[in-house]
């Protein structure tokens, strides 16, 4: 504890943290303030004894997480997020180059003292387009409105020091309401890492193909916005997805750069200064602070010719980022980051040892030839162990395709980053001889894309939670590993390895026959509008209804099918056609193969649904005029009209979808003595679900127990009488699970 306080104190202090920002549990200042005081007074009178003073001293710094977290919650994070549904004209400076979407652009704001907060703050605002898009420096005045998103989004905004997000105000008829760029202080030295970011990006979008652009500038700067859809989830399907989120592999590329210029001396004096420009450059993203730390105590303790302990630097950089910000604490970028780095840390160097044991007569030259891949797989392991449970705590699935494809890309991706800074320094100094370096990065970078791409084709290369066994063979195999890796010699491995194998295999094979009679239904997180899938694990989904607000559902639908496999959806039900329920069918219809389409019979043509009803009749789709069930679905469905124009949906006895009818459809549907079948969920539009009087008779003859709702940007925790109502706008994507009968 003396002797390295670091190692004992940052681990509750962060843990703590952790899961106090996870679970929402933020005590008052005034009850941890006393605590922590009887706590410091009792590890003084302990400090002649070890393991005495050593506990309290951990118990010191997990209530001063407390107390640290408790002040920021309540003098920073709560006067902003009560904020949350005003409107107001506010003045604000950008701090990153906006990113541009299809109709709008997103800007990292600092927001000046305004009427509602006498105090600046920064949020990220979706602002209309501009002649240019919103460069960091500009200054703007917009009307915006303040808004606090769902549970999860808000934690990861908070991670980014931003604790409410805003959208620029819209009258009646949908126009913007005043917003102006007032000007620039672009040219300051403050911006000039966002300067050098620009040019890079605009440099490679000159030298390169638009698709392998795309990529290095995810590799240079972490910017993944000129990546497509269909690239960004290879390289997540594949385990590839940290070499486009910049983090410490970059740092460690740059200086071995540097060493391989001028050597080890010489290369730290340079890699200092270059990684000190690097950390803005590439967003100042907790991953990257935390490999510039790291490198920044190990460089100068070899200038100071001193042993670092890497565990040491590790804590650092840790409680550094913490200090700065603790709602880091449960940002997804930080936990990967410093999961991976304590997996390589522990036990990467011992694994890449016992790998070379067996050739230690053979030749130093060969030796050597096999360090690299020995390192390289050892590396990815390790670091794999430690990042699953993250990953799957995080996103709720996680790769196990990291091994084949790091592998080969790991120092691929080294070369592509050198070569790709070279290539923006080479246009802004010697253009003539830029086809050197764009030439041979092209043909590598396209190569990661073909990598990428055909390894997420490769089946079972990825697991989620509701996998028990699944996982718990994971489990077990890394467990092994690490036994492995400490206790290897004690471990009669001829007995123990063959009954790990068997075991993980059973518990896979046990997995997958208990999956067999399941079938699912999801609901995609895609705002006001509406995308389901039912599907099963023989590869049949059926798709009802495709329109999103907030996110795209004909991306989100391609997206779920690819990570689960699925080739094709066999039947899109369509329960209207207008864009509140078909909004992105033009999309779908040209990434996904759709066997049959339903429509309800009786649409009326508007000038908003003209488009889809000609796209409806091009591909043949079937009017529904009279109930009916669809055969070869995954569970019963069966499809009715509740008035013309509109189709009622019902998946087994389990949900009911009346989303596209109105209040008034639904009475006067109840009131020609029209009889909805029973179903234990129900699934409605939200202000439908607002009425009470016409839903609770109706809910208690279907025997229904919850209520979902769409909405976008609001918090849907109300009830319906005794049925509680949830949302995927609050809950994310929704994944129900139901045994075949």
């Amino acid at each position: 504890m003396f002797e390295r306080p670091l190692l004992y104190l940052v681990p509750p202090y962060a843990a703590t943290l952790l899961i106090a920002v996870r679970f929402g549990l933020v005590p008052s200042p005034f009850l941890c303030l006393p605590v922590l005081t009887v706590l410091l007074i009792g590890a003084a009178f302990a400090v002649r004894h070890r393991r005495a003073f050593t506990v309290l001293a951990m118990l010191c710094a997990a209530v001063f997480a407390l107390v640290q977290l408790s002040l920021c919650d309540r003098y920073l994070a709560q006067p902003v997020r009560e904020l949350n549904g005003r409107s107001a004209v506010v003045r604000a400076t950008v701090l990153q180059d906006a990113s541009v979407y299809e109709d709008s652009q997103r800007a990292e704001l600092r927001v000046e003292p305004n009427r509602y907060l006498r105090r600046s703050f920064r949020t990220f605002c979706y602002l209309p387009l501009s002649d240019t898009p919103l460069c960091a420096g500009d200054r703007i005045e917009a009307h915006v409105t303040f808004y606090r998103s769902n549970p999860d989004r808000e934690r990861s905004l908070a991670a980014d020091g931003c604790f409410i997000a805003a959208f620029s105000t819209r009258d009646k008829s949908g126009d913007v309401i005043g917003f102006e760029r007032l000007g620039s202080a672009s040219g300051s030295p403050r911006y000039l890492p966002q300067r050098i970011a620009r040019f890079c990006k605009n440099a490679v979008s000159a030298a390169l193909p638009e698709r392998e652009a795309g990529l290095l500038r995810g590799l240079l700067l972490g910017d993944r916005t000129g990546m497509s859809d269909d690239d960004t989830l290879s390289f997540r399907m594949a385990g590839l997805s940290h070499l486009v989120a910049v983090s410490g592999l970059h740092v460690g590329y740059l200086a071995a750069f540097c060493f391989v210029l001028l050597g080890r001396k010489w290369g730290v004096y340079l890699s200092l200064p270059l990684i000190l420009l690097f950390v803005p450059v590439a967003g100042a993203t907790p991953s990257v602070i935390r490999a510039a730390v790291m490198y920044g105590i190990t460089a100068l303790g070899f200038i100071l010719r001193r042993d670092v302990n890497p565990k040491l630097s590790l804590m650092a950089a840790l409680a550094l980022l913490l200090l700065l910000n603790p709602y880091a604490a449960a940002g997804a970028g930080l936990q990967l980051s410093f999961s991976a780095t304590l997996g390589l840390i522990l036990f990467a160097s011992s694994m890449q040892h016992r790998l070379l044991a067996p050739f230690a007569e053979f030749a130093r030259l060969t030796r050597r030839l096999l360090a690299f891949p020995a390192g390289a797989l050892s590396c990815t392991v390790c670091a794999s162990i430690f990042t699953l449970p993250v990953s799957l705590a995080c996103f709720g699935r996680a790769s196990l395709l990291s091994l084949p494809a790091n592998l080969p890309a790991a120092a691929l991706t080294g070369v592509c980053f050198v070569f790709g800074y070279l290539l923006c320094a080479v246009s802004a100094f010697c253009p003539a001889v830029l086809p050197v370096f764009a030439v041979p990065l092209r043909l590598m970078l396209r190569f990661l894309l073909i990598l990428a791409e055909r390894i997420s084709l490769l089946p079972f290369g990825s697991i989620d939670l509701s996998r028990p066994l699944g996982i718990a063979a994971l489990a077990l195999a890394g467990g092994a590993v690490i036994v492995w890796l400490t206790a290897g010699s004690r471990v009669r491995w001829r007995i123990v390895l063959p009954l790990v194998c068997c075991t993980v295999g059973g518990l896979f094979l046990t997995d997958a026959v208990l999956r067999t009679g399941e079938y699912s239904v999801t609901y995609l997180p895609c705002g006001s509008g509406q995308a389901v899938i039912l599907s099963d694990t023989r590869g049949h989904a059926t798709l009802i209804d495709c329109a999103g607000t907030s996110r795209s559902a004909a991306a989100l639908t391609h997206e779920w099918m690819r990570l689960n496999g699925v080739p094709r959806i066999d039947t899109l039900i369509l329960t209207a056609v207008d864009m509140g329920h078909a909004r992105d069918l033009p999309q779908l219809m040209e990434n996904v193969r759709v066997e049959r389409i339903l429509i309800p019979s009786g649409c009326t043509e508007t000038a908003k649904n003209m488009e889809l009803l000609r796209l409806c009749e091009q591909y043949q789709a079937e009017e529904i005029s009279e109930p009916q069930s669809i055969i070869g679905a995954a569970a019963p469905v069966s499809v009715f009209p509740v008035a013309e124009g509109k189709l009622g949906v019902c998946i087994a006895d389990k949900v009911l979808f009346l989303h596209s009818a109105t209040k008034k459809q639904l009475a006067a549907f109840a009131e020609n003595g029209g009889e909805l079948p029973r179903a234990d969920e129900l699934m409605l539009a939200q202000n439908t679900a607002g009425d009470a009087e016409l839903l609770v008779p109706l809910m208690n003859h279907m025997q229904t127990r919850k209520i979902l709702v769409t909405a976008e940007r609001e918090t849907t925790s109300f009830r319906c009488g005794s049925v509680p109502c949830e949302s995927t706008d609050t809950s994310g994507g929704i994944v129900r699970r139901y045994k075949k009968e």
